[in-house]
């Protein structure tokens, strides 16, 4: 080969011109890879100036297929921080355990490194503008770099990305459309309108490849020039994993490094192709329906480089391996409490799959290994409350913050929750309950509150609803929120709610207003709406006025039977502001009780 680099098929070896094609084969179809002239490199590399140049990404130009370096695209990408894990590899007996954190490249993932190489070509192929398919870091990072260049950039996202990666690609200026539909269905689309409209098609390319395999040129300079024993990566197309993979390979060719590391690839569960090809010791990766994790960023049935994943996983000896979405959330949290790392779900699986292989004896104690985390939290950060509880909010007040701590309740917010696990299926005896609450969430509560506790898992069962780990934790949260205020002014003992679907909701309110039982209706543009109107009558003589300025709901489980969270801000005529919370199987009921509280919370600040 004379010329610098050609693009090959990697099934059926055809040289493909990239001004006719850069992404799939246009004979067989399959995935297109960079073929370098490493002889060619080899008589132009510096080696004595790239051993003393500082890591960064474009340190490594040689090695991409870029024609024209002056047009070179960057944000300073790459030279991302090798930890080594001295907390976290105790835990898990382990001596030699790494971190490198992607989350440290300049819009907070490793997409970056490719989105580099992408956009240069896409300047020197003399495109009009970018169009790809993300699930949000990829949209993210090319929206950066096209903005850095003038470029427009259409994104198509599946309907239900994060808000975080929205938020930031939009910003960047790039033209985001929804679809109701998996990764793999905007991934289509994308190619249609690339062909039609002669817009660059950004993606898990072969380019992305080239710009992601510095990762490894990185790691392996990092550990003084050597190689890792195994790079635990996650997978979604298995781009990334594979780009990885041919770095530690370029590496030892040029005798940078003696050896290559094992690679692992890890997937979720629920989107796990690559692995279940694996498992079958097959070459080629069957797509699979629906796919569904936490995970956003690696929830792709039918990844785009599974071929090359899996070839890189069968050469280097290492292997694939997958993991639960609750495991992953635990292992988000431990990052960040033993190592200080905050990483979205997708990170994290590389801890998961660690701590499983450790389970299994699939990793030796004195071996050097590297969890490559690929993106940072707040990308999102919603999926880590999961597993978190909400910030108490309290009073001003020595004795109600004393209340919480005596409780321990930071302890209840580092305990293991895994939210569908059913702890109970019928009414508890009291002494069970307080068993029960010490076993799961490490706390003790007095009587009084082991009470309000089981009055609140009444209400559950009631209605029922078995009670899941979730539910018992946000039963204690409101408990304990309870138990740090004075006695109730206000207690709304019953209501009866009549709604249709074209005529405003009507409500019957029995009330306790300062030891008083009354009874009072109201309409209201809903259920909810119409039930505090009718409490209003009953304290419209209390002397100040109120309002709700905010209002959410959160659910603890999927379906109908699903267990509902409200947190509501009230706000006074004098401005004080307080959030309350409620809990049931009911979104009404959920939403009084909290009402309930904050208005005797806003009460006794009047006081």
């Amino acid at each position: 080969m004379k010329e610098f680099y050609n693009l090959r098929c990697v099934k059926c070896k055809s040289i493909i011109d990239e001004k006719i094609e850069y992404t799939n084969c246009t004979k067989c179809g399959s995935p297109l890879e960079v073929n370098l002239n490493y002889n060619l490199i080899a008589k132009h590399l510096n080696r004595h100036a790239l051993k003393l140049t500082p890591i960064k990404a474009t340190k490594y130009v040689d090695f991409y297929p870029i024609h024209d370096k002056s047009k070179i695209n960057s944000m300073g990408e790459g030279g991302t921080p090798l930890y080594r894990c001295r907390n976290l590899g105790k835990q898990l007996g382990l001596k030699n355990l790494f971190i490198k954190y992607e989350g440290a490249n300049p819009t907070g993932a490793f997409k970056d490194r490719g989105s580099m190489v992408e956009v240069t070509k896409a300047i020197e192929l003399k495109k009009k503008a970018v169009i790809l398919a993300s699930t949000g870091n990829m949209a993210a990072s090319m929206a950066a770099y096209c903005a850095k260049s003038n470029m427009p950039v259409y994104v198509l996202v599946p309907q239900g990305t994060p808000i975080g990666k929205l938020s930031q690609t939009l910003a960047y200026g790039s033209r985001i459309i929804q679809v109701r539909g998996s990764y793999d269905n905007a991934a289509k689309l994308t190619k249609k309108i690339s062909d039609k409209h002669n817009y660059y098609l950004s993606g898990d390319y072969a380019y992305r490849l080239e710009g992601q395999k510095s990762q490894a040129y990185e790691i392996a300079e990092q550990l003084n020039w050597e190689s890792p024993d195994k790079v635990i990566i996650p997978v979604g197309c298995g781009t990334n994993s594979s780009a990885i993979w041919k770095g530690f390979k370029e590496y030892e060719m040029f005798d940078f490094i003696g050896s290559t590391p094992q690679i692992i690839g890890v997937q979720a569960k629920g989107a796990n192709p690559v692995v279940r090809a694996f498992q079958k010791k097959s070459r080629t990766v069957k797509p699979i329906q629906n796919p569904s994790t936490v995970s956003s960023a690696m929830c792709v049935g039918d990844p785009l480089d599974g071929l090359k994943i899996l070839s890189a996983i069968y050469e280097s000896k290492g292997f694939a391996i997958d993991v639960e979405d609750t495991h992953t959330l635990e292992a988000e949290k431990l990052l960040a409490k033993t190592e200080s790392f905050f990483v979205e779900p997708s990170a994290a699986t590389s801890l998961a799959a660690l701590q499983k292989m450790v389970e299994k004896g699939k990793v030796q104690k004195d071996e050097k290994v590297v969890l490559v985390l690929t993106g940072q939290g707040l990308k999102d950060p919603v999926s880590a409350l999961k597993v978190l509880y909400s910030p108490p909010t309290v009073d001003p007040e020595f004795n109600e913050v004393e209340k919480y701590l005596n409780y321990g309740f930071y302890d209840v917010v580092a305990s293991k929750a895994s939210e569908k696990e059913v702890l109970l299926k019928k009414k508890p005896s009291m002494p069970k309950l307080s068993s029960l609450i010490k076993k799961e969430f490490h706390t003790s509560l007095n009587k009084n509150d082991l009470e309000k506790c089981e009055r609140l898992i009444s209400q559950f069962f009631k209605k029922g609803k078995n009670i899941l780990k979730g539910d018992l934790r946000y039963i204690l949260e409101k408990v304990l929120r309870e138990s740090a205020f004075k006695k109730k002014v206000l207690e709304i003992v019953d209501f009866k709610v009549e709604a249709g679907l074209h005529e405003k909701a009507k409500g019957i309110v029995k009330v306790k207003y300062k030891g008083k039982t009354q009874q009072f209706s109201d309409s209201g543009t809903g259920p909810v709406d119409c039930i505090i109107n009718a409490v209003r009558k009953s304290v419209s003589n209390n002397g100040f006025k109120f309002r709700l300025t905010d209002y959410e709901v959160g659910v603890s489980e999927g379906g109908t039977e699903a267990s509902v969270n409200v947190k509501m801000t009230l706000e006074d005529q004098n401005r004080n502001k307080v959030i309350s919370m409620g809990t049931s199987p009911d979104i009404i009921v959920a939403s009084v009780k909290a009402f309930e509280e904050g208005f005797n919370l806003l009460y006794y600040k009047n006081k």
